[in-house]
């Protein structure tokens, strides 16, 4: 599901709130992030059962758009919610 315009505000609010720096840390780029435009989940891999599962956790997701380097926020506390 996409994000929605809140979700995307409160994102880039709590960025600015935590002083993330716009600049890549892979390339020292400036020019800029995109966010990926919907909340990202992996898998938990129980490796003694050999089964994944989706994982509980969700991450917004940034993209230098010079070198590509993803970086990586959990979004529930960011959003409000509970882990």
């Amino acid at each position: 599901m996409p994000l929605s315009n809140k979700q995307k505000k409160q994102f880039m609010q709590w960025l600015n709130d935590h002083n993330v720096s716009s600049t890549c840390p892979a390339c020292g780029s400036s020019e800029g992030w995109a966010i990926h435009e919907n909340i990202t989940v992996g898998l938990d891999l129980d490796l003694k059962k050999k089964k994944a599962a989706p994982s509980q956790a969700g991450f917004f997701v940034m993209v230098c758009k010079h070198c590509m380097h993803a970086v990586f926020f959990a979004a529930a506390p960011i959003l409000g919610k509970k882990p």
